[in-house]
């Protein structure tokens, strides 16, 4: 079913059961219209910078992470040590997420935050064996328009990026997101840190609070729940004069003003390719801003004339449960390999009640001639058990999968019970042209610890649209 932009939806709603399975509907659904500009609160911003932001470090024994808050000042280019008490997983507006087991997102500790998801320590060979630590700032606020496309939120709240444990680190704060009716956007935050010289303890200098470009963003669209981007790294220039190579698939940069801020903590290679075994995971990786507009106001569809004569016209539409062969010239085609989910009994720990599952194979075939691409998304109503229930955010994902290279890409994790959850629509994954995808996503739920015993069930509403 196509709209008039050239666009089109159909909807897969899968259901999730903790102990029981639930009946599935399947419907081709049409975009809803947009409210004009909308006040938001309580937006959520979760992002990782790089991988390289928690990987190990050439030197024995250290590593480098993320911290929340801003830290205290060290006196020297030294190793953090548990009793300085400059680490925080939590703080304030903004907490700290890690890999945990078996594809799992957990709050790391002190012992943990240099681990993988398996529990190893991180390596500072590849791109595997990292911690994928990511900030999470809660309780944005501002403007979203999803008429122009603009929008405008900030967040209060401080975190630190660490390298080599210690032995230089710089923050940012108070994060402010500008989206532009193009779909550019700018995400920027006052730094600073210390100048360091990791080879030179005796170099250690306070810097002067600047604001600077932690990421430039293209392709945002501003809509009702929010958005998933990666930020504008590959093929970007560094600054002129330094020595940046420019070659390969991984070579590019973050912003100028963000890599010229960190000439002065020591760290600027980390953040451009210089044609090192870490290049790799130097790039930026995927973005995630989530808001909810609640009670939009909705444009209101012309009167009709009086004289006028109207009839309607049903339309239906059928969509297949499963085709997996190769894609056809000229066809988008898209399947579930199975429309439930079970996450079988949970788990009770200190947080709540937890339980690990995983979606049914999707498989995507795109093979128009001319395509603009594709997206897949999903959203979560909440878990009910009769007259008991729990909110839709305690569920999340990892989306995992292959797909044809540099034209498909994976949408960031989501937390289970950190910011919106699955209660907003989150990208699973998105393609820029004809192309081919099977996902296999694991889902995770994080159940509150006041949740009344009882089967509970959810729908997850799966997605497609053709661009």
């Amino acid at each position: 079913m196509s709209s008039q932009n050239g666009m089109s939806k159909i909807r897969k709603p899968l259901a999730l059961a903790a102990a029981a399975s639930a009946a599935i509907t399947m419907a081709a659904v049409a975009a809803p219209a947009q409210a004009a500009e909308q006040a938001v609160n309580g937006v959520t911003l979760t992002w990782g910078l790089n991988l390289e932001s928690g990987a190990g470090a050439f030197q024995p024994g250290a590593c480098n992470f993320l911290s929340a808050g801003k830290a205290g000042n060290s006196g020297s280019s030294r190793a953090w040590t548990q009793e300085d008490g400059f680490y925080k997983a939590v703080e304030g507006n903004v907490s700290i997420l890690k890999d945990g087991p078996n594809s799992t997102s957990i709050a790391p500790t002190w012992d943990t935050k240099c681990q993988t998801g398996s529990g190893s320590a991180v390596s500072p060979i590849g791109t595997t064996n990292v911690s994928n630590n990511k900030v999470v700032l809660s309780q944005g606020s501002g403007n979203v328009d999803p008429v122009t496309g603009e929008a405008t939120i900030s967040w209060e709240g401080s975190f630190t990026s660490v390298f080599y444990s210690g032995l230089t680190y710089w923050t940012a704060t108070d994060p402010v997101l500008n989206v532009k009716a193009d779909g550019s956007a700018t995400l920027k935050a006052t730094g600073s840190g210390y100048q360091a010289d990791m080879n030179d303890a005796s170099t250690w200098v306070p810097i002067a609070p600047q604001t600077i470009t932690l990421a430039n963003l293209k392709g945002v669209t501003v809509d009702a729940d929010g958005f998933s981007v990666s930020p504008e790294y590959k093929e970007v220039e560094a600054p002129a004069g330094l020595s940046q190579v420019k070659e390969g698939a991984n070579w590019g940069s973050f912003p100028a003003d963000f890599v010229e801020f960190q000439g002065k903590t020591g760290t600027q290679s980390y953040w451009y390719s210089s044609g090192g075994s870490a290049d790799a995971r130097k790039v930026a990786t995927p973005l995630s801003v989530d808001w909810d507009i609640v009670d939009a106001e909705l444009p209101s569809e012309p009167e009709a004339p009086e004289d006028s004569d109207s009839k309607d016209v049903e339309v239906d539409v059928t969509v297949p449960e499963k085709e997996t062969e190769p894609s056809e010239p000229g066809v988008f085609k898209w399947s579930i390999a199975d429309l439930t989910a079970n996450l079988g009994a949970a788990t009770q720990n200190a947080a709540g009640f937890t339980a690990n599952g995983a979606l049914p194979t999707i498989t995507v075939n795109d093979g128009r001639e001319v395509s603009g691409g594709w997206s897949l998304d999903g959203k979560a109503t909440d878990f009910t058990d009769g007259s008991n229930a729990f909110g839709a955010k305690a569920l999340g994902w990892t989306p995992a999968g292959a797909g044809t290279t540099g034209v498909v890409s994976l949408g960031a994790a989501v937390a289970p019970a950190t910011g919106n959850g699955l209660s907003a629509t989150a990208p699973l994954a998105s393609a820029t042209g004809a192309s081919e995808a099977v996902l296999n996503t694991g889902i995770q739920l994080l159940a509150p610890a006041e949740a009344a015993a009882g089967n509970y069930s959810s729908t997850l509403t799966i997605t497609a649209i053709q661009k």
